[in-house]
């Protein structure tokens, strides 16, 4: 067989009346119509269409036109293109003939799918066809073999078939089968499969079926190879197992030369409608292992569901993420590995509706070693904000019921119980925006109130209620000029909170959303922003945010806490962020992040972070809670984990060497750290294509507790 690319050109047909030419002409090109309409055994009655043949150079004898200069036929859903053609319509014997054969160049396009081959046999009565020798094409797979029948409905049989990724003929791999079944959409079924890799035989199975337009993203067959200094050489074949519709299963079967054998069963669904998605992965394997860990099988069981419902208002979130011990995720972090739980274990069912959205959360804990907090779970339900008549305010309410277990490890289960308590919360607000000339006034006052069904300190149910109140005072002043637009935002905002109904340390807190003290502060600032004309269209070219906090007779801390400037500068091709606080309390700087982002050209681009951060800049999931600050002394926080200086130093670089070749450096390095040591860490990457096919990675990691080289080589096609 001639090594050649496949070629991929649409072509249409069903072929009906011709009227006979005359002999005398240079091209023919005629239109005709077939009243006829017969009924074949495999397929509907055919529609009536128009045939159009377009022959150089034809010669007519006896009910047959033919020339060997090229020509095209075309009509309904078939197009023939070809170097030798014999159009054959007469009656012989009281039968009617009306077919084509045509050989040398040749394109076919019938039932919207390409196919190339080396002679074609086609009859129009019944719809069907023979190519021998032929291809076609069905993203990314290319098929062809010996011989394919085509079928008046567009599915086809080919016999001594070949299947494969590779658009040349000499490919790295492909997948042998005696005869092969194409459905419509797509859908393969083969008999007596062997799997070969560089011409030779390596995986035989009896039957496979294949969905040919799913899970292109998804290589049938995939191969990895790479090495490591602890682990040593690791092995890893990856096979598509099943496929059909919108469902495929695939195995993996992993060697690791110092450990041994590990195993995957893997799960992908992505239907066409793409309102769902799942995906699972569970590996098992007694590869790396701990000096603290017994049990030498090693195992994680990780999937991720979601699904819309069809009018988009109610959506399914399912994670799931269990594992042998808690040096699995790490020790396994390549993406063949990992699925994004975020190793959470979470249900979540939301829906929404023109006046209310509700929520459905769970998160139960599934790996012993872990200390968390489970939400068995919690249901939360925003009703929109309505606008009150008559006094024209607008409420604002939400609320939340849950039960909440918080328990610790199993190695600290002995001396530590675990919490739980059932919790009801309520929050109102009223807010009524206020427009003056200048100004914009939206002043609130609100109500937030938690039921515990079982207070851990007290082994009783507890109420607890606050007052809220503020408000924001805001205007906007801006000019425009030939090339860009200055607005300036002056803005103060107030934030107010009353004494709880009981003291912070009569009652557990499970999380932030627990801790309620009295608080008084005021936030003034002003913000900048320049738009270009010729840069970004809509998005500022300069962020510029100046504020700081003043409280009110505070407990804790001083009136003046801290001042915060927030600088963002966006170009085509440079951006620069900053975020800089400082600590009146200590006459410090509290934190200071800078980043710098620059893509010189297509070839090379650079990312540099350097970030700071002060003993007194607290580690909070809500850096604009002041709760905490208010709350506890500074000495308590300062001898807390909350409390962690460091200085931090982040640099990416991408460099493309050649077309082929590609390389990509990391650093990270700490320091400045008063309970934690130095440390530099660096990471280099080499990719590269092989074959088309292939695609290898180099690489070299140095970390503070190992120094690792790496080499992959994977087949992703």
């Amino acid at each position: 067989m001639k090594k050649k690319p496949f070629i991929l050109i649409l072509c249409v047909l069903i072929l009906y009346a011709f009227d006979e030419p005359e002999d005398s002409f240079s091209s023919l090109s005629q239109t005709l119509f077939d009243k006829s309409q017969k009924k074949t055994e495999n397929t509907e009655k055919q529609k009536p269409y128009e045939l159009i043949v377009d022959l150089r150079n034809p010669s007519f004898t006896n009910g047959i036109l033919t020339t060997s200069e090229g020509g095209v036929i075309k009509g309904g859903d078939i197009r023939i293109q070809a170097k030798t053609i014999q159009y054959i319509k007469k009656n012989q014997e009281g039968k009617a003939i009306h077919r084509i054969e045509a050989d040398g160049d040749l394109m076919i396009q019938y039932k919207d799918r390409i196919y190339v081959g080396q002679e074609l046999e086609y009859d129009f009565i019944t719809g069907t066809g023979i190519i021998y020798n032929g291809k076609t094409f069905s993203s990314p797979w290319y098929l062809g073999g010996d011989k394919i029948e085509l079928k008046s409905d567009g599915s086809y049989h080919v016999e001594n078939v070949f299947i494969t990724t590779c658009e040349n003929a000499d490919s790295s791999w492909d997948l042998h089968a005696k005869r092969v079944n194409v459905y419509k959409k797509d859908m393969l079924q083969a008999k007596k499969v062997r799997f070969r890799l560089f011409k030779f035989p390596t995986l035989w199975l009896p039957s496979f079926k294949l969905n040919l337009k799913k899970f292109t993203t998804s290589p049938m067959i995939r191969y990895k190879f790479n090495w490591d200094k602890s682990s040593g050489p690791r092995a890893s074949f990856r096979y598509r197992l099943y496929s059909w519709e919108d469902l495929a299963f695939f195995g993996r079967v992993d060697y690791r030369l110092k450990r041994g054998f590990g195993g995957a069963v893997e799960t992908e669904y992505y239907p066409e409608h793409k309102r769902t998605t799942f995906e699972t992965k569970n590996y098992l394997a007694t590869d790396v292992i701990p000096n603290n860990i017994k049990d030498e099988r090693r195992y994680r069981v990780q999937g991720a569901l979601h699904h819309t419902s069809i009018s988009q208002k109610t959506t399914v979130d399912v994670t799931w993420d269990k594992y042998s011990d808690v040096y699995m995720p790490a020790d396994f972090k390549s993406d063949d590995f990992e699925i994004n739980t975020a190793k959470r274990t979470e249900f979540s069912l939301r829906h929404e509706k023109n006046n209310m959205i509700a929520i459905l959360y769970a998160h139960p804990r599934v790996n012993p070693f872990e200390t968390i907090k489970q939400d068995i779970p919690t249901a939360y339900l925003n009703i929109r904000p309505i606008k009150l008549p008559v006094i024209d305010t607008i409420s604002y309410n939400w609320f939340k019921v849950s039960y909440m277990d918080y328990v610790y490890s199993n190695t600290l289960e002995p001396s530590l119980k675990d919490i739980h308590s059932s919790r009801l919360e309520t929050h109102n607000e009223l807010y009524q925006p206020i427009h003056f000339s200048v100004f914009n006034f939206t002043p609130y006052v609100g109500f937030d109130g938690i039921i515990y069904g079982n207070n851990p300190i007290t082994h009783s149910t507890i109420t607890q209620a606050v007052l809220l109140y503020g408000g924001t005072l805001k205007t906007s002043i801006y000019k425009t000029y030939t090339e860009h637009k200055h607005l300036i935002e002056p803005y103060i905002t107030y934030e107010g909170i009353t004494h709880p109904l009981k003291p912070v340390d009569t009652y557990y807190i499970f999380s932030i959303q627990d801790g309620y003290n009295r608080i008084n502060l005021i936030r003034p600032g002003i913000k900048n922003q320049y738009f270009s004309y010729t840069h970004h269209k809509g998005v500022p070219t300069i962020v510029a945010d100046l504020y700081t906090t003043y409280f009110i007779d505070p407990k804790k801390i001083s009136n003046f806490y801290k001042l915060y400037f927030d600088w963002t500068w966006n170009l085509p091709s440079l951006y620069f962020l900053t975020n800089i606080a400082w600590n009146f309390d200590h006459e410090t700087l509290d934190f200071s992040n800078f980043r710098l982002g620059w893509t010189a050209n297509k070839n090379v681009a650079f990312a540099l972070e350097f970030r700071y951060r002060s003993q007194f800049d607290y580690r909070k999931s809500d850096y604009e809670n002041f709760i905490l600050d208010v709350t506890r002394s500074q000495d308590a926080l300062l001898d807390s984990p909350l409390s962690d200086k460091r200085n931090t130093i982040i640099t990416h670089a991408f460099f493309r060497l050649n077309p082929y070749w590609t390389c990509h450096l990391e650093s990270h390095h700490g320091f400045n750290r008063s309970k934690e040591p130095f440390y530099n860490e660096y990471k280099i990457d080499l990719f590269t294509m092989l074959s088309t096919a292939w695609k290898v990675r180099i690489s070299y990691q140095h970390s503070q507790k190992d120094d690792r080289f790496t080499g992959a080589i994977v087949l992703i096609k």
